[in-house]
């Protein structure tokens, strides 16, 4: 590993925290098939993101439909 390599794993650890949990057994192995067995906490991780993300465009879908009733219920 280069030093240039070395900096670049160094600087993807310092955005991430280690944590332990427990997860079910069926969650692992299907992370764990889907990657080859090598990578999995990342496609766990990547899907943890996904579930944020989604989490914050229902909210803004909610939003704006809640206003866009209230708007057309005013005109009517």
């Amino acid at each position: 590993m280069t030093p240039a390599q070395g900096r670049a794993v160094l600087r993807q650890m310092l955005r991430k925290k280690q944590v332990n949990m427990l997860l079910d057994v069926a969650v692992i192995e299907h992370f764990k098939a889907k990657a080859g067995g090598r990578g999995y906490q990342t496609l766990i991780n990547q899907a943890l993101r996904e579930a944020m993300s989604r989490e914050a465009l229902e909210q803004t879908l909610r939003r704006v439909i809640r206003e866009e009733i209230r708007r057309t219920a005013r005109v009517a």
